[in-house]
């Protein structure tokens, strides 16, 4: 445990409003970032892809002479031309602009199709989540509530359940189910139905059989209880699967 006593009171609020800035940052770009390293004077934000190795840390802040406070800034990529890893001293606000520039590579890395497979999925995707409208201000920065959390948990523990009727060829749709449900309390409103269009745009392109019975299980037995911007298109869906 930091001592806080053995650092100016500056340089503690300076650490303090950037880190809550970077937290506040991941939870609304949970769907591609993670927070790997949470500590008094260092975050760790990583890349969600299993393929990815990108990462950006912030670490030693430290009270200049001129009474500034300076961050280590350490990421790979360094930009759209160089993989390398890059170290930079820099303050505040400078932190989140290059987080922010890191961010939006990942973005552009995840948009890039060098395959129709990964065009079609994109478009799956993107056809799912046009259909989930959120209404909720707070989507951005709030979960949901708890009832509706718990409600969405246990819709994937029963969709594990279908899954593993087959658990060999549905590998990767149960470690990702597996996932959402565990990351569930840490999302924010939007970052749940990102993922959730994700999974369903996997299941979508692997089965339409499957995806009727996922969908079918939603509809039946766990969104009709609340959750209503998922509930109002699985009846059409459902029926144009047959």
């Amino acid at each position: 445990m930091i001592n806080k006593k053995k650092h100016t009171l500056v340089l503690l609020q300076t650490v303090e409003r950037l880190f809550k800035r970077i937290r506040t940052f991941v939870e609304v770009n949970n769907d591609i970032l993670e927070l790997t390293k949470n500590e008094t004077f260092e975050l760790e934000i990583e890349d969600k892809s299993k393929y990815s190795d990108f990462k950006f840390t912030i670490s030693n802040p430290t009270q200049n002479t001129s009474n500034k406070i300076i961050f280590q800034a350490e990421f790979n990529p360094t930009n759209s031309i160089s993989l390398a890893s890059r170290k930079v001293p820099t303050e505040e606000n400078s932190i989140v602009t290059l987080l922010e520039q890191w961010t939006n590579l990942i973005k552009a890395y995840n948009k890039t199709e060098l395959s129709a497979q990964e065009s079609i999925l994109n478009e799956y995707e993107q056809e799912f989540y046009a259909n989930f409208e959120i209404l909720d201000e707070d989507a951005d920065t709030k979960p949901y509530e708890l009832e509706k959390q718990v409600i969405i948990h246990n819709y994937f523990v029963n969709v594990i359940h279908i899954l593993k009727q087959n658990e060999k060829e549905n590998a990767d749709l149960i470690k990702e189910a597996e996932e959402i449900k565990e990351e569930i309390p840490s999302m924010t409103k939007r970052s749940t139905v990102k993922r959730i269009s994700g999974f369903f745009a996997k299941v979508r392109k692997k089965s339409l059989p499957l995806l009727k019975e996922v969908l079918e299980l939603g509809r039946k037995e766990v969104f009709k209880r609340g959750i209503k911007f998922l509930l109002d298109n699985f009846g059409d869906w459902i029926t144009m699967i047959g």
